[in-house]
């Protein structure tokens, strides 16, 4: 396993993580890693169906091989699924092969969000929010994950009223602090 090169993303759905990653992952020009995306590929189906034909018990053990194939690696900015802390032995992989940085935003924020990306995402917003995230059930999520969130992570950014670029300046800037590394700012194929 590789040394702890590679930025996990965690945090809920909606604060930030594919967006802000894909462009935090541009400037340190490394990779980016979409966890939904792999494990989708690695399934053979969308994560909706992956719920509702196999259950959630499979679906996180899919999710759990995924991640440790993203700390195979290095140089990833890995956006994972907002379930993905609390499983421990995803805490532990994650902080042995990378820093992990956390998105915040407010439930309301992370609703408005949702439900706003829910035309482009083509599919149900997320299996265990459902069509229309309530803010209410967003709320309890997030009070259920708080204590898997908050001892996964090395350093938190609250995404509220911040512009994707701004947040993935503040992942980098993160990251040099946590590492100790410096980097110039490198675009796609630096």
């Amino acid at each position: 396993m590789a040394t702890r090169s590679n930025i996990y993303l965690i945090g809920f759905s909606g604060t930030g993580k594919t967006n802000s990653g894909r462009a935090a992952a541009a400037r340190l020009g490394w990779e980016f890693f979409e966890m939904d995306d792999e494990i989708e590929a690695m399934a053979g189906k969308p994560i909706p169906q992956i719920f509702e034909q196999d259950g959630e018990d499979r679906f996180r053990e899919i999710e759990s091989e995924v991640l440790r194939r993203a700390a195979e690696q290095e140089r990833l900015v890995v956006s994972t699924g907002g379930g993905v802390p609390t499983r421990a032995e995803n805490r532990d992989l994650m902080t042995a092969s990378g820093y992990v940085i956390r998105l915040t935003a407010s439930p309301e924020t992370i609703n408005e969000r949702l439900t706003a990306s829910a035309g482009s995402r083509g599919r149900a917003l997320r299996p265990l929010l459902g069509s229309e995230a309530p803010v209410d059930r967003v709320r309890t999520l997030l009070a259920e994950r708080e204590d898997a969130y908050s001892s996964a992570a090395d350093y938190e950014i609250s995404t509220e009223g911040l512009r994707h670029s701004e947040v993935a300046d503040l992942i980098v800037a993160t990251w040099q602090h946590l590492s100790g590394e410096q980097t110039s700012e490198q675009g796609p194929g630096a």
